[in-house]
Parts: C-alpha cells; structure tokens; sequence
C-alpha cells in the first residue's frame, strides 16, 4: 500500500528507458483520476439499482414493470449511441481530456434532474427515462478510460491496472447499495430543502453524483491530469520499429478470439443487469417483502457481492501469474456464470402465492399479482438459492469482465485502441439493453423460462470458449514476406 501510494519509480522501470520518474508519476496519477472516473460512472447505477423501481412507482403509480425495463435500457441505449464517436474522437485528439470533460459534465446535469424530478408537473416517468439517457452518455466515458489504460500501462502492467480499473468500479456498486440503503432512513417523505425542492431516500442518490460529478471534474484539470501513453513506445522498442505505423502492422489481428471476448464480454453484462432489473421484482413478488425491506436486504445482498468481487479483484494478477488468463476466464468466469444462472431455475411442488386482485401492493408487504398465471404453477425461488446465485454471478462479473478487457487488450496490441474500445462498450451497452428486456419474460412466463434461456446461452458460450480457449492469447508479430527479407542483399542497399 505504502508503495502504491508513494508513486515512485523502480530502478528496474528506471533502466528501461521508456520515461522520466516525472513522466512515471504523472502517468500514474493519471491511471488513478480514472480510476475515480469508472468508480463514479458504476457508484451512478449501483445507488439507484434497488431504488429506481419504488422511486418510478413514487412518482407515478400506474408506471408498470415494463416501464423498469425501459429505466434500465436507457442508459445503455446511450451509452450505445454515444461510445463509438467518442472513442473514434479520442484517438484523434492529442489529449482525452476534453471527450472527457464533455461526458463528466453531461453525466453531472443529468443526475440534477433525477434529483428534480419531483418537481415536474407532468411525464415524470418520462423525464425519468431523459435522465437515465443522458447518464448512459456521461458513462460512455468508461470506454475511454479503457482505451487510455491499455495505452498508458505496460504490457506486464496491464492486468493488475485494468483490475484495480474493475475494482474501483465494483466498489461502485457497493458502495451505492449502502448509500441506499442507509438513505432508506431518510424515508420516502424526507424534507424539502430550502423550500425549493424534495431530498428523500430516492432523490439523494442523484445529488450525491453529481457532488462526485464536480469532484471528478477538478481532477480532470490539466494541473492534475496529463497523458502519458507508453504502450506504443514499449511495442517500438521490443520491435525495433521505426515509427508508430510500422509497430501496428507488425501486429496480426486474431479476429476469432477477439470475436469470443466480445460475446463473452455480451453475455457477462447481459445477465448481471438482467439479474440486477430482477433483483426488486423477485424479492416483491417471491419474499413477501414491503420496499423499505427490500431496499435494504437487497442493499446488503449487493454489498455482500461486492466485496467478493473486491476481494477477487485482489487476487487476479495472482491468479493470473499461477494460471493463464485464458483459464481464469474460462473457468473462473464462464463455468460459475453458467452455474448462476442454473441455480435459479426454482424447484419444488408449492405455487407462489398470488394477491387477489391482481396489483403488486404499493404500501405494506407485497406479494406475486395474480395477473402473472405462472405464479399459480411455478414454485417459488429460495432465499438461500437467490443468495448463492447472485453470489456466483458477482464471481463471474468480477473475473470475467475484468479479464476479458484484458485479453481484448493485448489481442489489440499497441495500435490505438479508442475506436476498438469503444466496440467493446457498445456490445457490453448492446446486451445491457437487452438486459432488462428479462423483466417482460419474467412477467409474462416467469422464472423457468427467464433463467433457463440464459443458462442455455450461458452454457454455448462456456463449451465455445473451452474448445478455443488456447487462441485467447497476446498478439503475434505478422512474419515478413520473403522477397522483403531479401532485399537486403542487394548490392547497392549493402553499399548505403
């Protein structure tokens, strides 16, 4: 830790020659405003994801599931959008800074209006949506802070820096459940500040990032911020290129195993957020929960799960020395995926109970409406079976995407990775939109169908990468054609 924090080069770095123990310094202060960065832009969906569905029927009680689905596509659909220009954007551009200023100011007015909602006369559901939308474009910034650490680290550096990267966003996520979940004591009602406008448990989640939001922004400045990319001037050496061009083509493109991270990558998100939309409507309608109770509980589930993915977070670069990344992925992320999400298939005689008339209560302890047939069939899911699933997904979560971005990484290899980074964004927002899309499965034909199709997917996708898994290596050098061999023995090259 002292080590972590003294920021001071190594004579082993020192000898390399690749910077200045000023240059070392300030790339690494860098890394770590960014590191902040991916921490605010996951703190912005872990505090809201238990909250966002009694904070939407607070705001209009005739707002149904599927419109949570809608909640938790927006921002993604953003995020989609947004990424690609961006990413291309920044490879142009001799600084990120300004892309991500832009991204971190939209990220900060957004989360204003979440906490304003209140104050709308009308469409509050729909102003909702505009801000959930306009947070999914502040957090296409993660894909540029990808982008830059895998061209601001050394390759033996990348693993353990994209780590700490997928840390600070996990401790995102859990430390947004326990900032819900110690809001809750705020209550639904709160106070008006100032006379101007509502902070409850819902609306201090919004004023909290955007507080951050600022934060972040001082850190962006120049004084603090400077880039210092070192990847490409690493690969020059090792080559013996010439110039930067040179270095790219000498590096051969493996489009097999850079299409498996990216269905892998997909596949992780999908089912995370498609387990995080179900978090609240499972424990409704399966638990026998009120909202008070369910923001809770589900806010210590998350935490829980968060510091089990801290906690491999840790142990990746560890994992990674003794096992191959490829195996890690494998079987750390894929198998234990594909394990959740077969756990969750329910088991037993008894139906769940269904209210009488047919509407998940608003006030009190709610329960499965009756307007879901399946709940008079299908048996209910576990308390103990929910918790070891979402244990396992976290464990998933936290390995696999970690090391798919690493992998995708040095498969990439020294080129400029913005526009490739953000492609690794947009299937990771694709499947986030499509993420919530579970809920209307979920209410229209419940758990079976909801989690046996995953863990069909989760499945196909673990046999794929098995069979391949020894192809998710760094890149090869492309070897030189022959006749560009022998030009060096002509006579008249010699003499010059």
């Amino acid at each position: 830790m002292v080590k972590w924090l003294a920021l001071k080069q190594s004579e082993k770095d020192r000898l390399l020659g690749l910077e200045t123990e000023v240059e070392y310094r300030q790339r690494w202060i860098s890394i770590r405003v960014l590191y902040f960065t991916s921490y605010l832009m996951f703190l912005a969906f872990g505090i809201v994801a238990t909250g966002i569905w009694p904070y939407l029927k607070n705001l209009d009680p005739s707002a149904a599931k599927v419109f949570l689905a809608y909640a938790f596509a927006v921002p993604p659909l953003g995020q989609l959008i947004v990424s690609p220009l961006f990413g291309w954007w920044s490879n142009k551009l001799p600084s990120i800074r300004l892309p991500l200023v832009l991204l971190v100011t939209v990220f900060t007015i957004a989360n204003v209006i979440y906490a304003i909602i209140e104050e709308f006369p009308d469409n509050r559901k729909y102003v909702l949506l505009v801000c959930r939308a306009l947070i999914g474009v502040g957090t296409s910034s993660v894909a540029i802070c990808r982008a830059y650490v895998s061209s601001a680290t050394r390759l033996s550096e990348r693993t353990k820096t994209i780590s700490y990267m997928a840390l600070a966003q996990s401790m995102g996520l859990m430390v947004g459940p326990i900032f819900q979940s110690a809001f809750s004591l705020i209550g639904e009602q709160g106070f008006r500040f100032a006379g101007l406008f509502r902070v409850n448990m819902y609306t201090v989640a919004g004023w909290s990032c955007a507080f951050l939001g600022v934060i972040n922004l001082i850190l962006l400045t120049p004084r603090v911020f400077k880039d210092r990319p070192i990847a490409l001037r690493e690969a020059m050496i090792n080559q013996g290129a010439a110039n930067a061009k040179e270095t790219w083509k000498s590096v051969e493109l493996q489009y097999l195993p850079i299409a498996m991270v990216l269905v892998s990558f997909s596949l992780l998100m999908f089912s995370h957020v498609a387990f995080q939309t179900l978090l609240s409507p499972i424990a409704l309608d399966q638990f026998n929960w009120t909202n008070e109770e369910s923001l809770f509980y589900l806010g210590i589930l998350m935490t829980a799960g968060a510091l089990i993915s801290c906690v491999l977070f840790l142990l990746l670069d560890f994992l990674c020395k003794r096992f191959s990344e490829s195996n890690v992925l494998v079987y750390g992320a894929m198998l234990a995926l594909f394990f959740s999400q077969i756990l969750m298939i329910p088991v037993g005689n008894e139906p769940i109970t269904a209210t009488s008339d047919g509407l998940n209560a608003t006030n009190g302890n709610s329960s499965c409406p009756s307007i879901q047939d399946w709940c008079r069939w299908i048996p209910p899911v576990g308390k103990i079976q929910f918790t070891i699933a979402y244990t396992l997904l976290c464990t998933a979560f936290s390995i696999g995407t970690t090391l798919s971005q690493s992998v995708f990484s040095k498969l990439l290899g020294p080129r400029p990775q913005g526009t490739w980074m953000a492609l690794l964004t947009c299937a990771g927002s694709a499947a986030r939109i499509l993420g919530p899309g579970s809920v209307t499965v979920y209410v229209l034909y419940g758990t079976y169908w909801t989690f046996g199709v995953c863990t069909v997917l989760a499945g196909t996708i673990f046999i794929w990468m098995w069979v391949y898994r020894d192809r998710l290596q760094s890149t090869k050098l492309v070897q030189p054609k022959v006749e560009e061999e022998l030009k060096v023995l002509n006579p008249t090259r010699l003499t010059q």
